[in-house]
């Protein structure tokens, strides 16, 4: 593949005395521009990837400060939370052209999930906000585990029918993701009874390779013999008995190259997210890095590209989050 004229206009530009540079602002927007033409033709030739990072509560930083920071990076998708409702007008000014996954409530995170009746006032209420602005917001698709915390047999299946009733309301299609205290078998008697009740509203499978390994299971064996129903990969690391959700190289347990390389091979071309949580400003390059290197593995241009923006834009990446640890 050719290199874009504007990766050599950053070159050229780099090269300059600094005395030369006199329209610092004008070039970002020059690049901003070039690069949001190869987002779109990314996305209409659709033969790769769409590689993003969850957006949600980041200590002191907002869903939609994290959105601005991200979209400068250049990025073409993220998922996104019921966070996004609290300053909808920022979030929608933010986004720009990202698409955007939806991931629904779920137990360890929120305290409930789709399937649980004593939050239907809640449910019904998040039901008809995505409805109503899924459109504005880019969302793709909406994502939601099984019915977790359900001891037994009777209680389990009387869940899953209610929150299969409760995805059936939403507009944006559905995908249902793995999760570490449900067993595989378990997961697809629940994933068949969703693809009977929800025909094509059902979208296809998340695959959370490290929930996969967790549950005691090979997420490279899972990879490779994975079919056309696994339509996005969620991505962090873990510790042997923990979902961590740790960047890349920080000790845990994933056997991410590998795994990157498998779904390179599958010639996979729908959503990979990286649900990782930073802990410290020493978690922060690592996370950067971790996105990095999926993109590298997928899209050699992208990775250039973004490596020049974190170049220009590290000062702005730096005062928000050394910002947030401070907080």
């Amino acid at each position: 593949m050719p290199t874009p004229s504007y990766i050599l206009s950053i070159i050229s530009f780099s090269a300059r005395p600094q005395t030369e540079i006199l329209a610092f602002d004008n070039f970002i927007d020059y690049i901003d521009s070039q690069d949001e033409s190869e987002r779109q033709a990314n996305m209409k030739m659709n033969n790769k990837p769409q590689i993003g990072i969850t957006i949600d509560h980041f200590k002191g930083i907002k869903p939609p400060q994290l959105l601005k920071i991200v979209n400068r990076l250049g990025l073409e998708f993220v998922e996104i939370t019921e966070s996004v409702f609290e300053d909808l007008t920022e979030m929608k000014k933010n986004l720009g052209n990202i698409q955007t996954g939806f991931h629904l409530p779920n137990l360890h995170d929120a305290g409930y999930d789709f399937s649980d009746r004593k939050h239907q006032p809640d449910i019904r209420r998040l039901i008809g906000l995505i409805n109503t602005h899924h459109q504005q917001l880019n969302i793709n698709y909406c994502l939601s585990h099984p019915p977790e915390g359900k001891h037994n047999k009777s209680d389990f299946e009387s869940a899953s029918h209610y929150l299969l009733e409760n995805l059936q309301q939403l507009k944006p299609p559905v995908l249902i993701e793995n999760v570490q205290n449900i067993s595989e078998s378990q997961f697809r008697q629940f994933y068949s009874l969703a693809r009977e009740k929800m025909g094509e509203h059902l979208l296809g499978q998340c695959f959370d390779a490290a929930h996969y390994l967790l549950s005691g299971n090979d997420p490279l064996e899972f990879v490779n013999r994975a079919d056309g129903e696994v339509k996005c990969f969620h991505l962090s690391d873990c510790k042997a008995n923990l979902d961590a959700h740790l960047p890349f190289g920080r000790g845990g347990e994933l056997p991410i190259e590998e795994i990157l390389s498998a779904i390179k091979q599958t010639g996979f071309q729908g959503y990979i997210n990286l649900e990782l949580l930073p802990r410290s400003m020493q978690d922060v390059k690592p996370l950067i890095d971790s996105y990095l290197q999926v993109v590298r593995t997928f899209n050699c241009v992208k990775f250039i590209t973004t490596k020049f923006r974190l170049i220009f834009y590290s000062s702005l990446i730096k005062k928000y989050i050394k910002g947030a640890f401070l907080n």
